[in-house]
């Protein structure tokens, strides 16, 4: 519900981070101006200030009920531009050694490229939100503040002024070092040394293949830790990630990356890029770190400016959970602001503590899944080993568990607790059905099958294909 206060906000960055910013301040504020230093494309092209942006990427259901909320028309915009709606029951999981068991949640997820998801929402925006708007091709070079307040900020000599500016500008955000420089103290960093290097092609999905499929191919940790993502997206075209970690990196030569595909311990990803049309060549990306910045234990920070997204978090994108999690810290700030108002002192501190716990289950999730691998090294999560012990359990349990499947699904989705995962009688389940895994001898883990009703062979002929 509207609660406008008058003023204006900035947002700098029209990410989908800026642009969750944007519609939630647009509740509080006359007027909301994104200023963003990419020329802003009208077709679902991937834009410079995006490299990622062409790689496979996951909107988490968490997200997508967000967005959905707030611009109710966006899933009728993304499948009229061909996002693909995948049935719960079509997601190929392998994990842990064997494939497994889906749940049908009764609630289809939608596959798509990031430009198409980012192009939608940004038009959706402004459609609906006539005290938005957006103006490209402005790059931000610094804050005004004055008396310890942020009052606007300047691009190529000029002042624009705001009662609030929210700085979406991903984890390579230069306003936190300027504010160091003047006096307010830099905010504590947790660095993961994991060296995630990926590779991704499009290709031409084919009439006879079944596009409703997706596939996650998640190699053993301890025996060299490489992924595949293979998803359906708009125009009949597949994409195809492969990664890997600690200075793994696949090979960009077509030969190369199909070999490194067959290194995984399902064939989907590999039978894809053999039976398909390349559309594009080879594209890699690298993150050698994931970083949080503890904005939430600064003492003291300016009235009037946050950060946001990535700035403040930024994951190991394997597992999905940026996109969601930029929208459920903007949810946060857009509470921060009905309580305190945007001009408040008090507004920074409450917004950075609402965001750290919005922060704290994905960053837990992702830190123990990156530190299964015994080669990375950074600031570890307290109870990290004891928690990747049972959580070996829980992917072995999702092997036969459909209750126990769809109970993980709910939390990397950020719609439940971890927690949840380990009441007494979740763990009661969890440990019954790892005895029951079949990969629960490890020296038969690379042998399993799925089971023979599901077989995920995809694109044959037969149309057999599972995600």
């Amino acid at each position: 519900m509207s609660d406008r206060r008058g003023g204006k906000a900035i947002v700098i960055g029209a990410s989908i981070a800026g642009l969750a910013t944007a519609r939630v301040l647009s509740d509080h504020f006359d007027q909301v101006t994104i200023l963003e230093r990419d020329c802003l494309p009208e077709e679902p092209v991937v834009r410079r200030g995006v490299p990622q942006g062409r790689h496979a990427h996951v909107l988490m259901a968490a997200g997508m009920r967000l967005f959905s909320d707030w611009f109710p028309e966006l899933v009728d915009d993304l499948l009229s531009g061909g996002a693909v709606p995948i049935p719960g029951v079509d997601l190929l999981w392998h994990q842990g050694g064997a494939h497994w068991r889906m749940p049908d949640s009764g609630h289809p997820a939608m596959s798509m490229s990031r430009p198409l998801l980012e192009g939608s929402i940004r038009r959706r925006l402004l459609s609906d939100r006539p005290n938005v708007s957006i103006t490209d091709q402005t790059a931000v070079d610094s804050l005004i503040v004055t008396d310890g307040r942020a009052t606007g900020v300047r691009c190529n000599g000029a002042e624009h002024r705001a009662d609030l500016v929210v700085g979406c500008t991903g984890r390579n955000t230069r306003f936190l070092d300027h504010l160091s420089k003047q006096g307010f103290p830099a905010p504590e960093v947790s660095t993961i040394h994991l060296d995630m290097a990926y590779g991704t092609q499009l290709l031409r999905r084919r009439a006879d293949e079944r596009g409703d499929v997706l596939a996650l191919i998640v190699g053993d940790p301890a025996r060299g830790h490489r992924i595949g993502t293979v998803m359906p997206v708009e125009g009949d075209r597949w994409i195809v990630t492969l990664g890997a970690f600690h200075g793994d990196v696949p090979p960009t030569d077509q030969a190369g990356f199909e070999d490194f595909a067959r290194t995984l311990p399902s064939p989907v990803p590999a039978d894809i890029l053999t039976r398909s049309e390349a559309l594009t060549p080879v594209l890699t990306h690298r993150m050698p770190t994931s970083q949080r910045r503890h904005v939430e234990r600064m003492k003291r920070s300016p009235a009037g400016f946050v950060v946001l997204g990535d700035a403040i978090c930024s994951f190991n994108p394997v597992y999905g959970q940026g996109m969601s999690s930029a929208a459920l810290q903007a949810r946060a700030l857009g509470r921060a602001v009905g309580r305190h108002g945007p001009t408040s002192p008090a507004l920074p501190p409450d917004f950075y503590r609402r965001a750290a716990r919005v922060i704290g289950v994905p960053w837990r999730i992702a830190a123990g899944a990156d530190f299964a691998d015994p080669r990375t090294s950074g600031t570890r999560p307290f109870g990290t080993d004891l928690i990747n012990r049972y959580i070996a359990k829980v992917i072995q349990a999702c092997h036969t568990s459909v209750p126990v499947t769809l109970r993980v699904l709910r939390v990397q989705n950020l719609v439940a607790r971890p927690g949840s995962l380990m009441n007494p009688a979740m763990a009661l389940r969890v440990l019954l059905a790892a005895r029951r895994s079949p990969a629960a001898d490890r020296h038969t883990r690379r042998l399993v099958q799925p089971p023979a009703a599901r077989e995920p062979a995809p694109v044959p002929p037969a149309g057999e294909i599972d995600r």
